[in-house]
């Protein structure tokens, strides 16, 4: 009796967990319209619930225009067993009268009559693994069934696998494809790992973290104790009344401030509330593009201008810092607007996974060459200035300087001593090292003639920032540029941004 009562116990954690991590999600998040607990929505895959304000894509097979999510948490105090063929279609795997995969699939029909099944997800949640010698094991990647899993002949091991699913659901095989592909396994993560994932996100959430130093976590008990209070489904409105409600926003900092740009929907952001100040610009964009191409001339740099150069900036708790959820020539721009001469010290954040890392201005000198230089041509009045550091430029950035006319402009293409990668800068003291580095030698390097810099960069946002701020009067006249990651508009990857100085 005790036993069950334990394992009861834990799944219950285990359902809240989950269901919290979907809330901080929520919370940090600009595509998510609201998250449920225990849904009445689908029979089975009634534990959480996510939707979303607008169509998302899956990542894994990037077709699909996702609207909502469910999710059905499975958790076992032991490892004596895992995820196979036979355990899908066994009852007594779920101690249910009916099999995992047909609950399943019977969801699946029901949520195939109100949506479009390209639209929705169906995800198993657990702590168990899929045995590794299993004929479907070969066939999962990251959570998924692969192409691969049809593929074979009828009297292949897994072609007997499909022979007895359809047998056991009363379809043919040709079914399976459009149920399957909607089915996620997300599996063998135990309640620590779920804990892990939470922590950070608590952080950037603004909210009490887990304290390790008692036993119980406050938000286990607290997702039940909603639920019998009759509050179960929140939107970031409710949820912000609830954790206002339940005093879990952590105690806000008095030795530094908070402020953000926003200028798209971003996953894993700092939420507006803990901001002292936030300027939000996304109304003058449709995703990462403009809505009127001369927003980048009046409005976006007006905007952006009167936010970074108020006076109550400086009535603020110093140093402050900025976290950037914007386009990297807004961030070059902000950077450019601070002078040495302002009472205020910001700190630029980076965002790394779904935490934020600090920064910090350093003025060191380093005696190594951290940047590769390549010439093009003899300078005389304007450059093209490619900065690669995520990634190289080279392959969008000539096509559209040979569209534009500029490709007998003089160029010079750096990147840093080690190439150009994710891993690139190592930090906040690397990154402000290479941008006081890359400023000396252009200023060494530029003749007088040069007023204007046509600049190209690929790189981390805070280190846009930081070229902005080290870059500063380089020459009379810098035009920015933005790049198409996906080629959604087709054609040429690069566009005109801002222009500095900006035409008011």
């Amino acid at each position: 009796m005790a036993k069950s009562i334990v394992a009861r116990r834990k799944g219950d954690e285990y359902q809240a967990k989950v269901f919290w991590l979907k809330l901080l999600e929520l919370r940090t998040n600009d595509y998510i319209e609201s998250v449920t607990f225990e849904s009445d929505r689908v029979a089975f895959m009634d534990d959480v619930l996510v939707s979303y304000r607008e169509p998302i894509k899956d990542q894994l097979t990037g077709k699909r225009e996702i609207v909502c999510e469910f999710f059905q948490c499975k958790y076992h105090v032991t490892q004596n067993n895992a995820f196979n063929h036979e355990n899908l279609i066994d009852p007594r795997f779920i101690n249910c009268k009916t099999s995992m995969l047909k609950r399943l699939y019977d969801a699946y029909l029901k949520l195939a009559d109100e949506l479009d099944p390209d639209t929705f997800r169906l995800y198993i949640f657990s702590n168990w693994h899929w045995d590794h010698q299993d004929a479907v094991a070969e066939h999962l990647h990251e959570e998924m069934l692969r192409p691969t899993f049809y593929e074979k002949g009828m009297k292949s091991r897994v072609g007997e696998v499909r022979s007895k699913w359809a047998r056991h659901l009363c379809i043919s095989q040709e079914k399976l494809p459009a149920f399957l592909d909607i089915v996620r396994f997300n599996l063998g993560k135990n309640l620590t790992d779920l804990a892990r994932e939470i922590q950070p996100l608590l952080k950037l959430a603004g909210l009490k973290p887990i304290d390790p130093t008692v036993t119980s976590i406050v938000y286990d008990e607290l997702a039940w104790k909603l639920l019998g209070q009759g509050q179960h489904s929140f939107d970031k409105e409710a949820l912000s009344q609830m954790i206002r409600e339940e005093k879990l926003i952590a105690p806000p900092s008095t030795k530094h401030s908070e402020i953000s740009i926003q200028s798209f929907a971003q996953f894993a952001r700092r939420p507006d509330d803990l901001q002292a100040v936030h300027l939000n610009l996304c109304e003058f964009f449709d995703g990462r593009f403009p809505k009127d191409n001369s927003y980048w001339k009046t409005k976006i740099p007006e905007q952006v201008s009167t936010f970074i150069l108020n006076e109550d900036l400086s009535n603020l708790s110093q140093p402050i810092h900025i976290f950037f959820d914007c386009h990297l020539s807004i961030a070059f721009f902000a950077g450019h607007l601070i002078s040495p001469k302002h009472r205020i010290q910001i700190i630029p954040t980076q965002k790394e996974g779904s935490n934020y890392v600090l920064w910090e201005p350093n003025k060191s000198d380093t005696n190594d060459d951290l940047w590769q230089f390549k010439t093009v041509g003899e300078i005389d009045k304007e450059l093209i200035l490619g900065i690669s550091v995520t990634h190289q430029i080279q392959t969008h950035l000539q096509p559209y300087l040979e569209v534009e006319g500029l490709s007998n402009l003089p160029q010079v293409l750096v990147c840093p001593t080690g190439g150009a990668c994710r891993n690139a800068v190592s930090g906040g003291e690397h990154a402000w090292q290479l941008g006081f580095q890359l400023a000396d030698w252009l200023r060494e390097m530029l003749p007088d003639t040069c007023h204007k810099i046509h600049l190209f960069f690929a790189g981390p946002v805070a280190l846009g920032y930081i070229f902005g701020h080290t870059l500063r009067h380089i020459t009379p006249q810098i035009q920015l540029y933005e790049h198409d990651y996906e080629g959604q508009r087709g054609g040429q990857r690069y566009y005109p941004s801002l222009r500095i100085p900006y035409q008011s």
